[in-house]
């Protein structure tokens, strides 16, 4: 739903400003920014509520099994009677393959929360180095400081080394 969002939000820019203005999204199907944020959100959602179901199916039936036995004394029963429960094996393997279902949904989502923490912060990591690398190879280079501001030194006036680094001075 998010990316069709995107792509609309695209095609409208499009149209006010052109065929050759400036994106808005980088890739329109890539989890970023509001759009990766409500994924995990939804992941942790799912989490709690299959979590929720597995503790309150565990407590109502006091384990996963059900007797195929109880004694009732609740109205309209005038005294104890013997309830019968209909089909006790079939009710207690759908329900363990129901908790079972629902451990498994939740181990999956918890490694796809631990999938997309880590993605991003590889990512957050190789920008900071790529950006930090990027700055240190052009302070640390006089002749590319040189030619970068385009100085124009007369021939007597001109150093023979190149001027050191900022980097290099400080440390």
């Amino acid at each position: 739903m998010h990316v069709a969002y995107r792509e609309d939000r695209e095609k409208k820019n499009r149209l006010k400003y052109g065929e050759n203005c400036r994106r808005l999204y980088q890739n329109t199907g890539k989890k970023r920014g509001g759009l990766w944020w409500t994924y995990v959100l939804t992941l942790v959602f799912k989490i709690g509520v299959d979590a929720t179901f597995v503790y309150l199916l565990y407590h109502i039936y006091e384990g996963y099994d059900f007797p195929s036995l109880i004694k009732c004394e609740q109205k309209p029963c005038p005294n104890k009677v013997d309830c019968f429960i209909a089909r006790p094996t079939e009710k207690r393997i759908f329900t363990i393959f129901m908790v079972v279902t629902s451990l498994a949904c939740i181990l999956l989502s918890v490694f796809e929360i631990l999938y997309l923490v880590g993605k991003r912060c590889r990512e957050c990591v190789t920008t900071f180095h790529q950006s930090r690398r990027v700055v240190t190879n052009t302070m640390s280079s006089g002749s590319n400081l040189m030619e970068s501001n385009n100085l124009k030194l007369t021939a007597k006036n001109s150093p023979q080394t190149p001027a050191p680094s900022y980097y290099v001075v400080i440390s």
